[in-house]
C-alpha cells in the first residue's frame, strides 16, 4: 500500500467516524426531546443566559422546526458529498476542496440561524421586560 492511498484510506475513515457519531448525538438529542433540537443542544447554544431567555429560544425553535430542520438536512448532505468525494476512485483533490467548501456554506448557513433566532429571543424579552 502506498503512502498516499493510507492517507486516502485514514481520511475516508475519519469523515465516516465524524459522520457516524454526528448521526448517533442528533439521534440521542431529537430522543430526549420530542421537540426535536430544543433539547440539549439549543441548551448548549443558550446556557449563558436567563431563563427566560432559554424559554424563548426553545418556542421559537419549536416555531422554526421545519427551516432549522432543512439546515441540518443540507449539512448532513454535504457531509456525505464530502465523505463520497474523498472516497471517489480516482481521487480528485479538487473535488474534496469543493465538497469542503459546500460543508462550510452549510455550517455557516446552520449556525446563521440559530444565532438570528438567538438575537430573536434576546430581542422579545428584552422589549417584554
Amino acid at each position: 500500500m502506498t503512502r498516499r492511498s493510507a492517507l486516502q484510506i485514514l481520511l475516508v475513515a475519519a469523515l465516516a467516524v465524524s459522520i457516524v457519531a454526528n448521526f448517533f448525538m442528533l439521534g440521542f438529542v431529537i430522543k430526549q426531546n420530542r421537540a426535536g433540537l430544543g433539547g440539549v443542544v439549543a441548551e448548549a447554544l443558550v446556557r449563558a443566559y436567563p431563563q427566560e431567555v432559554r424559554k424563548e429560544f426553545r418556542r421559537l425553535l419549536r416555531d422554526n422546526r421545519a427551516s432549522t430542520f432543512q439546515a441540518l438536512r443540507e449539512l448532513r448532505q454535504a457531509r456525505r458529498a464530502l465523505a463520497d468525494a474523498a472516497g471517489a476512485t480516482p481521487y480528485v483533490e479538487a473535488d474534496v476542496e469543493q465538497a469542503m467548501a459546500r460543508v462550510r456554506t452549510a455550517t455557516e448557513a446552520l449556525q446563521d440561524k440559530m444565532q438570528q433566532l438567538l438575537l430573536e429571543a434576546l430581542r422579545n424579552t428584552r422589549t417584554a421586560a
